[in-house]
């Protein structure tokens, strides 16, 4: 505790430094404008300004990349609300509440929730990394392969929850896109599968592409068709939207803490969270939330305050692998981890020990920067919001002109731009017939994660796996979680049954 304080002080002091702040400032612009663009994303962003960072000293390197990485979330949700396009791989479940709330003339209260909801989650995931960096450090070492598997099986049974009161058709779409994570070179065979010859298939389908073919191009072909703007009533005021926005994550603060909690968790898993911390966060809002059955996809201002809380603080968790072990928590923080090694910062030992003042600039960065973000998209929110009632001659080809340039800037392919229209189609076709949409997202992104786990641990184990305790432990909890809804209306019917055999005495 002695060597914890100086090292507290001696982080706050190297980033509040004039030029270090300057360059955090830089970072914070960057992200809030360049990130913000469908598909361009943070991992783009940190390319470009590596060679750059070569040249800085190190606290001004770390302000300007770290500075990148840990707002990137909070810029994301603001396609994602007014037009249905994410801005990343965070912000996918920001549009099942952010859109309708965007048509129903509450951009600002959407956007203002958002912006506050990302500030809380920034906080309180840098919070949590400072108290448990002496603590999760054995619990890490101790999960492998097949906890890793079963954990991912928890994502995949949250496809139940996106689904509406329409269980099967959910699960239906979720193990489509478990499917269609399959298309591409078998990571143990190394033979392509699905690709039907086509060498842009062999690695698979791009979650960019995907992603704004399934939202972004259905919501667009349906804006031309109704010829009216996004916002189908008249904005309200904006000023008590805006003030209203803020407040919600206050009045839902229990919401805000335990999206945080679920943004956390699924951040320290390295490779995971980068994707799916938003949907674990809506799935366990919609489950836990009092009848958000009903009201959630249709512009409930709490799946916005879950998502956004969860995606933010997500990087809190995410940083404790990459500090800690080496272990990149995403493949955004794998650029930022080489841009550590370029100014001489290697994670680690060294940097919870020696450099252990370093290790507490990154949480400060997150707090500071998260904060400063918030507040300045907040003073911006009018325009933003106004921009849905913008007439669809002007919008829709500015947002489809975005739409392919996200596509395109995935991998620089024309390829990726064939597969957004392809699910475009696809997208349109479902929401058409009622089909959900989110479950086929998630089953593409977990879907590698999964097959990958499962091979590692028949490899490591056979299926003996199963049997190891904790693996087995999640297993058991996994199945009860699923079979409680049908326990819960086994019960309901018992008890309406005594009712009525009560009643009729």
């Amino acid at each position: 505790m002695d060597d914890i304080w100086p090292a507290v002080v001696s982080g706050l002091v190297s980033i509040l430094q004039p030029s270090a702040f300057m360059y955090m400032m830089l970072g914070i612009v960057i992200s809030s404008t360049l990130v913000a663009l469908p598909g361009i994303g943070s991992k783009t962003a940190i390319a470009l300004l590596l060679p750059v960072a070569f040249t800085l000293e190190k606290f001004e390197a770390i302000c300007l990349i770290v500075s990148v990485w840990a707002v990137s979330n909070t810029a994301n949700s603001i396609t994602s609300i007014l037009f249905a396009v994410p801005g990343g791989s965070g912000s996918q479940a920001t549009i099942l509440d952010g859109y309708p709330m965007a048509r129903n003339g509450e951009a600002a209260r959407a956007l203002a929730a958002a912006f506050t909801a990302s500030a809380l989650g920034g906080v309180f995931g840098a919070m949590v990394l400072a108290l448990s960096l002496p603590i999760l450090k054995p619990l890490v070492i101790m999960l492998g392969p097949p906890e890793f598997f079963v954990l991912i099986l928890f994502g995949i049974a949250m496809v139940s929850t996106l689904s509406g009161k329409n269980k099967v058709k959910g699960l239906v779409i979720g193990l489509l896109g478990l499917l269609l994570a399959t298309v591409g070179v078998h990571l143990v065979s190394g033979i392509p599968r699905f690709t039907f010859g086509s060498l842009a298939l062999m690695e698979g389908l791009s979650l960019i592409p995907v992603t704004i073919g399934l939202f972004a191009i259905p919501e667009l072909i349906a804006l031309v068709a109704s010829g009216s703007s996004i916002s189908k009533m008249e904005l309200n005021n904006l000023d008590s939207g805006r003030r209203q926005g803020i407040k919600d994550p206050f009045i839902h603060w229990w919401l805000v803490i335990r999206s945080s909690l679920v943004g956390v968790w699924v951040g320290m898993i390295p490779g995971l969270g980068s994707s799916v911390a938003d949907w674990f966060a809506y799935g366990h809002a919609r489950a836990t939330e009092k009848g958000a059955e009903e009201t959630f996809g249709t512009g409930d201002v709490r799946g916005v305050i879950a998502v956004d809380a969860a995606t933010n603080a997500k990087e809190g968790g995410s940083l404790i692998p990459t500090l800690a072990f080496g272990i990149p928590g995403s493949s955004t923080l794998a650029l930022v981890f080489g841009g550590l090694l370029i100014v001489g910062v290697k994670p680690g030992k060294d940097i919870l020990t020696t450099n252990l003042d370093v290790t507490f600039s990154f949480i400060w960065l997150l707090i500071i920067a998260s904060v400063i973000t918030s507040v300045l998209c907040i003073i911006f929110i009018k325009p933003l919001a106004k921009a849905t009632q913008i007439r669809p001659s002007l919008l829709v080809p500015v947002i489809c002109a975005l739409s392919v340039v996200g596509a395109f800037a995935t991998s620089n392919s024309y390829y990726d731009v064939l597969i957004m229209a392809f699910f475009g189609v696809a997208g349109y076709w479902l929401r058409l017939h009622g089909w959900p949409r989110p479950p086929l997202l998630l089953g593409l992104v977990l879907g590698p994660e999964a097959e990958r786990h499962l091979w590692t641990s028949y490899q490591l184990y056979d299926w003996e796996f199963i049997f190891r305790p904790i693996t087995g432990s999640l297993l058991l909890l996994l199945m009860a979680i699923l079979a409680w809804p049908t326990v819960k209306k086994f019960i309901r019917k018992k008890r309406a049954e005594s009712g009525v055999a009560h009643g009729g005495q």
